[in-house]
């Protein structure tokens, strides 16, 4: 994606919060935090990954930092 982030790193931000937000994906890894040029892909690989869960609310504002492990 961008700034080094993965798709593989957005994922995980959703493995440990499956309610996660763009907003949230975006503060904790960093992505599309520059140009904004990925931001796009970044909007359409969430609902892709958000799309494959269950319906739930957004979970409220996660912690930084974010363990990636």
């Amino acid at each position: 994606m961008c700034n080094r982030v993965s798709a593989r790193d957005v994922e995980k931000v959703f493995s440990k919060h499956p309610q996660a937000t763009l907003q949230d994906v975006k503060r904790i890894t960093s992505a599309s935090a520059s140009c904004g040029r990925c931001r796009s892909e970044l909007e359409a690989f969430v609902k892709k990954i958000r799309s494959k869960q269950p319906d739930a609310p957004p979970s409220p504002q996660l912690t930084i930092p974010f363990d990636f492990s």
